[in-house]
């Protein structure tokens, strides 16, 4: 019995899991159809002035967010929230308007989703 645990707690410190990502129902309800695209670390954004910041402050409308592998997205919604480097989940949904084809984007970061192109 004594090895068993042995094994055990040194599998966990092989494998440790620094952080567990909880998104709650109703975050969940939101995103039913959408399908996940990727997921990627926030690296910082561009304030209202122009101005590169190392962190993670929500979204505001046309605020350009930067990942940690240099690709960027544009928020176009507005909701505060403050990270060091958190995950982002980007999600996908394909929609038709008026014969033409679009494709919408939404994001989650821990439990706050915002829309986003």
């Amino acid at each position: 019995m004594k090895i068993l645990i042995t094994i055990t707690a040194l599998i966990l410190s092989l494998n440790p899991t620094t952080s567990i990502a909880q998104v709650d129902e109703s975050t969940l309800e939101q995103l039913v159809g959408w399908t996940l695209i990727e997921t990627k670390t926030i690296e910082g954004f561009y304030n209202d002035d122009g101005k590169y910041e190392d962190s993670f402050e929500g979204c505001d409308y046309d605020r350009v967010i930067q990942f940690v592998d240099s690709t960027q997205i544009e928020c176009s919604s507005y909701g505060y929230q403050y990270a060091y480097r958190p995950t982002a989940f980007i999600f996908g949904k394909n929609t038709n308007y008026k014969g033409k084809s679009y494709t919408l984007y939404k994001m989650i970061v821990e439990d706050d989703v915002y829309d986003i192109r």
